[in-house]
């Protein structure tokens, strides 16, 4: 059975993001987890992904991996922004991988949404609906 948890790390409503995301894709949400700086929270993971590990602790121990590089999301973000100064920020960023998608989208000051989706989801219609939920539960 899939996983899910209510929302505790970001201030905006990222329940309402989960709830977009999700009428949204056309294949699989594979897993949703919110960011800061600070910690993570799994909102939803899909039973696809659940199997890939064997037990919760190891899945969780593997987020905490990965957000243990957070840095350099935000690192990132202020790099492009240096790089490319006719834009005005970095919304999201992609990273395409054969098995799965990986798609981060920043949405507050230091907060955000990471993502597994199938390789082939478009990617924009996604980040879309992020927004628009977001915008809208402001």
């Amino acid at each position: 059975m899939a996983l899910s948890n209510p929302s505790t790390v970001v201030s905006f409503d990222a329940e309402a993001a989960l709830a977009a995301i999700a009428e949204t894709v056309d294949g699989s949400l594979w897993a949703l987890v919110e960011y800061d700086a600070e910690s993570f929270n799994p909102l939803y993971v899909d039973d696809a992904a659940l199997a890939l590990y064997d037990d919760e602790a190891q899945m969780s121990a593997h987020f905490e991996r990965i957000h243990s590089y957070v840095y350099l999301d935000f690192s990132e973000m202020e790099l492009f922004a240096d790089f490319f100064p006719v834009a005005e920020r970095v919304e999201y960023m992609v990273t395409g991988m054969d098995a799965f998608t990986l798609v981060r989208v920043y949405v507050a000051d230091r907060e955000g949404l990471f993502m597994t989706l199938d390789p082939a989801e478009p990617v924009r219609p996604v980040v879309e609906a992020v927004r628009e939920s977001v915008d809208g539960s402001r």
